[in-house]
């Protein structure tokens, strides 16, 4: 793994936090009943004149990653240099002419800490004091999108110090939130924060001893206490063993450093708790803490993929906080939502409706039930009719405002959107059949017939299949590494792997010729939205690949995977392709999660029985 360096994350399922390559804390944070997600941070406030620049919007989501904005910060004689973590308790060494030791963070049922071990090398002198120096703010993020429809208002949130020995307050009232952080050395030492013109900060004398260790706990005010994974979830290993998928053997256990640290991402800091047995499922902690139904999907599959009992107890907390926390007036699951379930851009993407019905489909195959104690038939029945008011009755296809890379479309009937349409049909069809559902089965059967039949007749594109159409004769020739459904296609059963429109269209999307490719020694399928390779675009290459029987490329796929995850085993959004350093987000937990949840599925001899491969 040699895609860089980035901020290492723990989490609780309540809280979460990040700390920066030199052990300094960047953030802590988690949800808030009124604006879905609060943050403290040392970064500056977000100008509202950078609302709708991509330039600026990145910019500042790089920052996020920066040392220099660490709220809280252990002044020492030495700095603490990067080493390679663990995925569930990173740990950074020291060494310096006076001190050696090591940080480590971790999250735990108290919140998140970091600890500080500290000791004197015999036969030098150590330092006579250390200092703890805060600068930060607490508040909702700026939440600021490449794509911004509903950008939020300003919370104009001020934040407040309160010192008291060895707690230092963190309160912002509009909101309001407060963070404690706490802090303890042993052995004991005299410990009083002072406030400061620009934050505050504790001073401690070293005591008569050649080691100290201090702790600092984060404790998120309100933040409710999630029951704790049992350790025989947390310590299972990894293992893949793949068949339909192929994966050369020496790169295994690199890719199983990337599932591990998917699902600890997931599991800590992504799934988070609002209420006792409902937790949504956020796209990431930091950069966007909003929920998209499709990236949520693919996480919750990941989880279910485990075949964990408490794994698949998160889901049924996330489709719970999904199917009865978020508001829908209307039925329709939008771009996003707040983390309290509150709708945040308003504009319509029709895969956004349908993943929701495929998520309660997927733990229906996992459990052979749907969760209890609801009514679940007239709930679909909702959310399948929002569904259907999106389907053009003259030809059958279902339409879209947005793409999956959250853009305008040019042309509303998108290739990957018929897909998933027929996909969820054909899934809620087993459903029925099942008995869990009380819908007409031969209606679903007819609709998914007619969007197969709408897809030969309106984007069938020279042996292949288009991007998009209007339905009147305009056809978009593109492929974009959101589009994963176009690559599960034979592991849906849509069609078979050497189907020559499905293998046309995957070739060409995949190639130079298309305009979302990015060329270079690290080049790949990107997206036009965030220009770059994409590591959705390397796994919908070693879907192909590996499905085509191109076992040479399915290699070329899979060891671009491994060389561009980042040092903690993160996927991130984008990359250089010249480079094969991250170019976009850090963090972002789709990749990792299809990635896993394919091969743990492949590996456990389910991605047939789970994905629906064949007709």
């Amino acid at each position: 793994m040699s895609g860089g360096s980035k901020p290492l994350d723990v989490g609780n399922g309540a809280a979460c936090a990040s700390f920066g390559v030199d052990g300094s804390w960047l953030s802590i944070g988690g949800l808030h009943s009124a604006h879905g997600f609060v943050e403290l941070n040392g970064l500056p406030v977000f100008d509202e004149a950078w609302r709708g620049d991509p330039v600026a919007t990145r910019r500042y989501r790089g920052w996020m990653t920066e040392d220099r904005f660490a709220f809280l910060r252990l002044q020492l004689p030495g700095r603490p240099s990067p080493a390679a973590p663990n995925p569930l308790r990173p740990r950074w060494p020291l060494s310096s002419p006076t001190l050696i030791g090591e940080v480590e963070a971790w999250a735990d049922e108290r919140g998140c800490v970091q600890r500080h071990r500290l000791s004197i090398p015999p036969g030098t002198d150590g330092p006579t004091d250390l200092t703890l120096r805060f600068h930060g703010r607490l508040d909702r993020p700026a939440l600021a999108e490449i794509t911004e429809v509903n950008p939020p208002a300003s919370t104009r949130a001020r934040t407040q110090l309160a010192a008291n020995g060895d707690e230092l307050r963190v309160v912002a009232t509009a909101l309001p939130a407060s963070v404690l952080l706490t802090v303890r050395c042993d052995p004991p030492v005299p410990l009083n924060w002072r406030l400061t013109d620009d934050g505050a900060e504790l001073a401690m004398v070293w005591p008569n001893a050649s080691q100290l260790t201090v702790e600092v706990v984060g404790q998120l005010d309100g933040a409710p206490t999630p029951a704790r994974l049992p350790s025989a979830t947390l310590d299972a290993p990894i293992v893949i063993d793949p068949r339909a998928l192929f994966v050369p053997d020496e790169l295994r256990a690199n890719l199983e450093g990337i599932i591990a640290r998917a699902l600890a991402y997931v599991r800590g800091c992504t799934a988070l708790s609002l209420t006792a047995g409902e937790r949504a499922i956020l796209t990431d902690h930091r950069v966007l803490p909003l929920s998209w139904t499709r990236d949520a999907y693919y996480q919750a599959l990941l989880l279910l993929s485990t075949g964990l009992e408490a794994d698949t107890a998160l889901v049924e907390s996330h489709l719970r906080w999904l199917w009865l926390r978020n508001e829908r007036p209307d039925g329709r699951w939008l771009r996003s939502h707040h983390a309290n379930g509150k709708r945040k851009d308003l504009t319509f993407q029709i895969d956004q409706q349908l993943y929701p019905l495929l998520e309660l489909a997927d733990w229906w195959r996992a459990t052979g039930s749907l969760p209890p104690a609801i009514d679940w038939t007239p709930l679909v029945d909702v959310a399948w009719d929002a569904a259907l008011r999106a389907v053009d009755p003259s030809t059958g296809l279902v339409a879209t405002a947005e793409t999956a890379a959250d853009d305008p479309v040019t042309r509303p009937f998108v290739l990957a959107s018929q897909i998933v349409f027929w996909y969820t049909a054909t899934r809620l069809v087993e459903l029925v059949e099942a008995g869990m559902l009380r819908l007409d089965a031969d209606t679903l059967a007819a609709l998914a017939d007619r969007s197969r039949r709408a897809v030969a007749a309106y984007l069938a594109d020279s042996g292949g299949w288009a991007y998009a159409t209007d339905a009147r004769g305009q056809r978009q020739r593109y492929h974009d590494a959101n589009d994963l459904p176009t690559a599960l296609a034979p592991l849906w059963g849509y069609c078979s792997s050497d189907d020559p429109a499905w293998q046309i269209t995957m070739r060409d999307g995949l190639s130079p010729s298309n305009a979302g490719y990015f060329a270079g020694p690290y080049g790949g399928l990107g997206s036009l939205h965030t220009e770059g390779a994409w590591p959705l675009g390397d796994v919908q290459a070693w879907i192909f690949a590996s499905l085509a029987k191109r076992t040479e490329d399915a290699e070329s796929a899979v060891t671009r995977l491994c060389r561009i995850a980042l040092d903690d085993g993160m996927l991130p959004e984008a990359y250089d392709p010249e480079t094969g350093l991250v170019s976009a987000r850090h963090w972002f937990a789709w990749p990792g999660a299809i990635l896993g949840a394919l091969l743990l599925l492949d590996g456990r001899r389910l991605l047939r029985h789970r994905l629906h491969v064949g007709g």
